[in-house]
């Protein structure tokens, strides 16, 4: 005998949603890389029939059978010998953006069959606990553990993401990697550490997964950080320095409010990241009457490089940072950028017709100037 079963590795039930105006009921990520899929009608009813009990092959009409087997083509639908399913893969959406949530669900997933544990940070959990106003967000943020970054980027570039390549790639100065997206129009940044933490970066990862609060998106059950420990990497996003320039007072005040909220278990979480350098003033105005006696206040090892204003001086104190044997390999993509960094200046540029190696050759020239006029 053989069976039905309804897959995904995403499902939104969108029949209260602003789609249901076009007749979609459910919206789905197959099991194999292709974009997500929209049902209706009787595709919709059998797909979500075989999503609560699996269909019996022999006990289906030839109409039927025809639909289900183009759910099957479509990654929806796979068959088998046994009328085993998993229920309850399916939520409504929450996300302001729909092809959002499927992303966090495809991300879990694919993560899930790597081996691999994955925490989803930022975003908008920070506004549905309560740390942030902001509720969307452009991109998709996640943490691995060093080294699964690659396994998890390899298996999204099958699925239409693409590496977005930097001077500083495999080397400890970067902190993520970008993944631009194809057809699903959504960035992921896949980081391996958190700038501020001084903690071991896997001792880190581990503190963060074992406390994981989670969170449902598109029918997948994620891990995302406890109230307390996202409150403090969020006051980090805020208050890191970025190309030199200092965090404002609204971030300041961002930050402040965050950790303010999430209550004085930040303090222990902050202690345990080795985050007080960079957070002990924001929890003393946060917790006035706290004891902050036993947090350390150990430098990022990063943050010196991050704090200075000219970009040549700051790229050349990053590559100082690394071993002799990188060195050579970061200067040459720093002087001669890959194609995406230059495609990126050349999209910014004011003629954005000039070819990519005029783009580098000014690059290289507005270093220099600037590395001599100490800017």
């Amino acid at each position: 005998m053989s069976y039905w079963v309804a897959a995904s590795f995403g499902a939104l039930d969108v029949r209260e949603h602003d789609l249901a105006a076009d007749g979609y009921e459910f919206v789905v990520t197959p099991v194999d890389p292709a974009p997500p899929q929209m049902l209706w009608g009787e595709g919709a009813a059998l797909w979500f029939q075989a999503l609560d009990s699996a269909i019996d092959d022999s006990r289906v009409d030839q109409s039927t059978r025809e639909t289900l087997a183009q759910l099957h083509e479509l990654g929806v639908v796979v068959r088998t010998e046994s009328p085993v399913v998993t229920s309850g893969r399916l939520s409504r959406p929450w996300l302001i953006s729909f092809q959002h949530e499927l992303v966090y669900a495809l991300l879990s997933n694919v993560a899930r069959e790597a081996g691999i544990d994955i925490i989803f940070i930022k975003g908008p959990v920070l506004h549905a606990q309560g740390l942030r106003d902001k509720e969307h967000s452009g991109d998709v943020d996640c943490w691995v553990r060093p080294g699964d970054e690659k396994v998890l980027v390899a298996a999204m570039e099958r699925w239409g993401w693409r590496v977005a390549r930097a001077a500083f790639d495999g080397t400890i100065v970067a902190h993520s990697r970008a993944l631009v997206p194809g057809a699903w129009g959504c960035e992921i940044d896949v980081h391996t550490r958190f700038p501020g933490v001084t903690t071991d970066v896997s001792v880190a990862f581990d503190f963060v997964l074992a406390g994981a609060a989670r969170h449902t998106f598109a029918g997948a059950v994620v891990h995302v950080p406890s109230r307390p420990v996202h409150a403090v990497i969020y006051a980090l996003h805020e208050l890191r320095p970025v190309a030199g320039v200092q965090h404002t007072a609204d971030q300041r005040a961002r930050a402040v409010r965050a950790l303010s909220s999430a209550g004085e278990e930040t303090v222990d979480a902050t202690e345990t990241l080795g985050a007080g350098f960079v957070l002990r003033s924001a929890l003393a105005e946060s917790f006035p009457d706290a004891d902050l006696s036993q947090i350390g206040t150990r430098v990022p090892w990063d943050w010196g490089w991050r704090s200075i204003a000219s970009v040549p001086r700051r790229q050349l104190a990053a590559v100082r940072l690394l071993p002799w044997g990188e060195r050579a390999r970061v200067l040459v993509r720093l002087l001669w950028p890959s194609t995406d960094a230059s495609q990126l200046m050349r999209a910014a540029a004011v003629r954005p017709r000039k070819r990519l190696f005029v783009v580098r050759v000014q690059r290289l020239k507005d270093g220099v100037i600037r590395l001599v006029r100490n800017t």
